[in-house]
């Protein structure tokens, strides 16, 4: 018997026997893909109803805003914290005055001094760097288009912007910290 078996193993293939067994080869992998597919599927998030805002309990801007929904990551899980909305707006109005002195810096057409809302280690980093501008650059206009929070905490927060200089578009990554004198930028880059 197993000499029969070991004949019909090593025995070559026909035209029939090929499509068969590409046949069974498709319809195992459509198997194990589906399979997978429904083992890396996470559970739908449950929500709780929400109630109805009325204007009388409509928040205000020093409550803190709903912390979202959080999914586990390969990190682990993350507890979100309740940001006030003020918070918010002071980290980005701070993020604002920074860029308006560093993107001319950055074109060559202004001090590092003149540069607001950055931590004195931020200033002197940026004194000892001074950019290296081409005159073509120089002339070039950047505008803020956007500015997006990454993440903002009690005490830190990441930011990006995205300039737009006429020529070209990018993003600046901004770290922000907040210490007595409020929110300022204390990295900006990757």
């Amino acid at each position: 018997m197993v000499d029969r078996l070991r004949l019909l193993w090593n025995r070559p293939l026909d035209d029939g026997d090929r499509l068969r067994l590409f046949a069974i080869a498709v319809a195992l992998l459509f198997a194990v893909a589906a399979t997978l597919s429904l083992l890396e599927r996470p559970a739908p998030p449950q929500s709780a109803p929400r109630p109805e805002t009325s204007p009388a309990t409509a928040p205000t801007a020093a409550e803190p805003l709903p912390a979202p929904a959080s999914t586990p990551t390969d990190e682990g899980s993350r507890t979100p914290v309740p940001i006030a909305r003020t918070d918010v707006a002071a980290s980005k109005g701070a993020a604002r005055r920074f860029l308006a002195g560093y993107l001319p810096f950055t074109y060559g057409r202004s001090p590092a001094r003149r540069i607001p809302a950055a931590t004195p280690v931020l200033r002197r980093r940026l004194k000892a760097e001074r950019p290296r501008v081409p005159a073509a650059e120089r002339r070039r206009t950047p505008r803020l288009e956007l500015l997006q929070s990454h993440s903002i905490g009690r005490t830190r927060a990441e930011l990006i912007a995205i300039v737009d200089d006429g020529k070209r578009r990018y993003t600046v990554p901004l770290e922000l910290a907040r210490g007595r004198a409020g929110w300022q930028v204390a990295r900006v880059g990757g």
